[in-house]
């Protein structure tokens, strides 16, 4: 195998014009671990903002390459891959996976993708469950530009997505409406204003949804930036929403312990909330007021919202990072907490 080098994010190996697969090893050891890594690039492909948890995940007797979430939902998100063109195998395996993890984004990574796959993943598009969307995505080595040579690196190219429009027209079909509400529609004209600020910034790679709220990733899993409309006005916050309470208690733990050095850095009044009727926990601040019907007021509330996101991301960076989670500690009790270090957040 060749020897490795790191050129940026897209560090792979040194073999010119070898494929892939010769090029960095077997699948499992290699391209698995690294895409579990560089969750940010294959979200930038998909336009979505994913977190990729656990490879070789068991799905009864067998192991799926890697299974990690949407962002903005928290649904299932699989992915196989495989070197070389794309086989029935490897269709067959994508469809027993997603029956026993029931995702809603199903993902293909491949060398080559045969006219008859992708046929099947546009036709799985077209007539599965609206909520559900498969991706081929290929991978293939290329050479980069001023970079030594004979370096190899991996590009991901997106060859086969869902119509996100069709996909819309038949959720709401199956639900008997014609299309979306008129407030969720001021959402996605809302939102499709605050997208191009946050992807420059390099918050985000999804879509203006139709909702009241926009998740962002924070690099840990379990924890989100967020921007949202709510009752009171508008809110912007960090979210600790791992599926274990007292796994969100403790990483908000570590940040509530530094409470007055996180408000200092941040400049203005924030909320440390650990919601004991709910499994998550904040760390909020609130514009009281504003209201999405109120069109007028959108610039002066996207201004806040990123100001906001920038004070809040820099202040938690102050003091260490949004908390990671580590191996259980012997004495984590019953409640089975995982003991929580800080790693640098992603500003």
């Amino acid at each position: 195998m060749a020897d490795l080098l790191v050129v940026g994010a897209w560090a792979w190996g040194t073999s010119s014009g070898r494929r892939v697969g010769v090029t960095v090893g077997a699948e499992p050891h290699h391209f698995t671990p690294w895409l579990l890594q560089n969750s940010d690039l294959l979200s930038e492909v998909l336009g979505l903002d994913i977190e990729l948890e656990s490879r070789e995940y068991k799905v009864g007797k067998f192991s799926l390459d890697i299974i990690g979430r949407e962002v903005a939902t928290g649904s299932p998100v699989i992915i196989e891959n495989q070197y070389g063109s794309t086989d029935h195998v490897h269709l067959g395996q994508i469809l027993t996976y997603a029956g026993g993890t029931k995702p809603t984004t199903i993902v293909w990574v491949a060398e080559q993708f045969r006219e008859e796959h992708r046929a099947a993943l546009e036709w799985l598009n077209t007539h599965t469950d609206p909520g559900i969307r498969f991706f081929g995505v290929r991978l293939a080595a290329v050479t980069l530009a001023g970079a030594p040579s004979g370096l190899i690196a991996p590009f991901l190219e997106l060859v086969v997505k869902p119509n996100d429009w069709e996909k819309r027209a038949m959720a709401a079909a199956s639900a008997g409406t014609t299309g979306p509400t008129p407030t969720q529609e001021l959402y996605r004209q809302f939102w499709a204003a605050f997208e191009p600020l946050a992807k420059q910034r390099g918050w985000t790679n999804a879509s203006a949804p139709g909702q009241n709220w926009w998740t962002m990733p924070t690099g840990p899993t379990g924890a989100t930036w967020g921007v949202s409309y709510a009752l009171f006005g508008c809110r912007s916050e960090l979210f600790f929403g791992h599926p274990d309470p007292a796994v969100n208690l403790a990483r908000w733990q570590v940040l509530s312990d530094r409470k007055a050095e996180i408000v200092a850095a941040f400049g203005g009044e924030l909320i440390f909330d650990d919601l004991p009727n709910n499994k998550g926990c904040r760390i909020e601040a609130r514009l009281i007021g504003p209201k999405i019907g109120d069109q007028r007021n959108w610039p002066q509330v996207i201004d806040w919202m990123i100001d906001s996101q920038e004070r809040l991301r820099h202040a938690v960076a102050a003091v260490g990072g949004v908390p990671g989670m580590v191996a259980p500690t012997a004495d984590a009790g019953d409640s089975g907490a995982t003991a929580v270090t800080a790693e640098d957040v992603r500003i």
